[in-house]
């Protein structure tokens, strides 16, 4: 009964052929195979928000105001800080003021008081560092800076230069300078009530390696000797006190105060940014001008000033200290804009007339400073 089916089985078998071993060449194709046979797609930058490039600048700009929305909380935190900075610009444009002749507009948020304490401080600290070294008031030297004081302070209408040294307190002086501000751009005057009575002092430093002179707040003058022989002759001396008188008029140092106030707390890297040197060297170029005014309607030569300048630049690669030029640098620029200042020269003709002709011999016979030195 199974032979039937055992016959039909090797037929069966018989007739299918035998396997075939794999080749060579197949295995290495499959083993080059990529393990997913997935088809390639095309590499596209999509959006965090879905949207795609052709809103243009008007997507840029929600999106940076969704990331600052954000960043302060919220719409509650728009509000806050919108209300933040809309004080803060309407407190800043109301302190706003222009400085006396160079009419340039700037802000100002330091008081009067505040200017004073720091120049009682600043007072009280030279005083005690140079006390030992100071000229006494009756002093050749002494007397003849102290006269070059007078022609700039008197003619400008800017006080009155005591004939001695005041070694005690300072609170008056400060309050009889400070009285008062000068609100007209186009004459430098102290008009006001308490400034025509200001009183302002001169101390001379006898420190010959030191090439420095400064004005303190409340009208303190300190010349070092050392800046003597850089002058050269009164006119020089006036071009370097005139300068450092007008950072007292023009209220440099409260305008310093008063922007290191709102920078507070950033100011280091402001300062490293270079946020500070641009209002210093601004307040250098304004010192120039005005006491360049100074000096000139106090009847002083115009044209020492960019010698002065020029010597302070050759003798700073000496073995001398000049202070001065840490912050007042003594450029081409600077030298170049002295040059270009002929105002001074209209000053001189208007207000000094025969008094020109006559300083030659009065500058001969009373000699330079460079004995001095």
């Amino acid at each position: 009964m199974f032979r039937p089916l055992l016959a039909a089985a090797r037929a069966t078998a018989r007739s299918v052929p035998p396997a075939a071993a794999p080749s060579r060449r197949v295995g290495l194709q499959a083993l080059r195979r990529p393990l997913s046979s997935t088809s390639r797609r095309t590499v596209e930058y999509r959006r965090f928000d879905n949207r795609n490039r052709s809103s243009g600048q008007a997507n840029s700009s929600e999106n940076v105001m969704n990331y600052v929305r954000r960043r302060v909380g919220g719409d509650r935190g728009m509000v806050i800080y919108g209300v933040l900075i809309g004080g803060a610009v309407i407190y800043y444009v109301a302190h706003l003021e222009r400085v006396p002749v160079t009419k340039r507009l700037r802000f100002m948020d330091c008081s009067r008081a505040q200017e004073e304490e720091i120049g009682q401080a600043t007072f009280s600290e030279t005083m005690a560092q140079f006390q030992g070294k100071l000229l006494p008031p009756d002093h050749p030297v002494t007397r003849r800076v102290r006269d070059i004081a007078k022609r700039i302070v008197e003619r400008n209408n800017l006080g009155m230069v005591k004939e001695g040294h005041n070694l005690s307190s300072i609170e008056d002086v400060l309050s009889a300078w400070l009285g008062g501000g000068m609100e007209s751009a186009d004459n430098i005057s102290a008009t006001q009530e308490g400034n025509e009575n200001a009183e302002w002092e001169v101390y001379v430093v006898d420190d010959p390696k030191t090439m420095n002179a400064f004005v303190i707040p409340g009208g303190k003058i300190f010349v070092f000797t050392g800046i003597l022989q850089v002058s050269a002759n009164d006119s020089g001396l006036a071009t370097v006190m005139g300068h450092e008188i007008s950072h007292v008029v023009a209220r440099h140092g409260a305008e310093r105060m008063s922007y290191m106030k709102v920078l507070f707390g950033v100011s280091f890297i402001l300062e490293t940014l270079g946020l500070d040197l641009p209002n210093s060297r601004t307040s250098e170029t304004e010192a120039d001008e005005i006491g360049l005014r100074l000096m000139a309607k106090a009847c002083y030569d115009p044209s020492e000033a960019p010698k002065v300048w020029e010597r302070m630049s050759e003798m700073g690669g000496g073995g001398g200290s000049i202070d001065i030029l840490s912050t007042h640098p003594a450029n081409r620029k600077r030298i170049k804009a002295e040059k270009e200042l002929p105002m001074a020269n209209d000053i001189v003709a208007a207000n000094c007339g025969s008094v020109v002709d006559n300083k030659a011999g009065f500058d001969q016979a009373s000699g330079n400073w460079s004995r001095y030195g």
